[in-house]
């Protein structure tokens, strides 16, 4: 009867270990970030630095500025939490804040380096 016991006892945390760390993996898809950046003007050299809560995905990369910035993600789920920060190396000016991926895994973000 004890070996039995055991074996329940093995199945169910395996059970529950499955149920915590299988959304995370099975619901995890590609995504979209799009960044808007006031306060930079065009020609403006940039660092951004973003990366989700739960470091599924990082980004960091020196840039030109232009109008936006789209950038494609993977591993994101929808509640995912990014935050972002941008840089002005011109001057050191940096602005960060943070956004959620809606339920069709994109996010918007609006940066004012001003």
């Amino acid at each position: 009867m004890i070996k039995n016991y055991n074996k329940v006892i093995v199945i169910t945390a395996t059970s529950l270990l499955m149920l915590i760390f299988l959304p995370f993996t099975i619901f995890a898809e590609n995504g979209i970030i799009q960044i808007q950046i006031s306060g930079a003007g065009i020609g403006d050299n940039l660092k951004i630095s973003a990366h989700t809560d739960l470091g599924s995905w990082e980004w960091n990369e020196t840039f030109t500025m232009g109008d936006n910035l789209v950038k494609q993600v993977n591993e994101i789920s929808s509640g995912d939490i990014i935050n972002v920060c941008v840089i002005k190396l011109n001057d050191g000016k940096e602005s960060c804040t943070s956004g959620t991926f809606n339920s069709n895994d994109s996010v918007e973000v609006n940066i004012d380096l001003g």
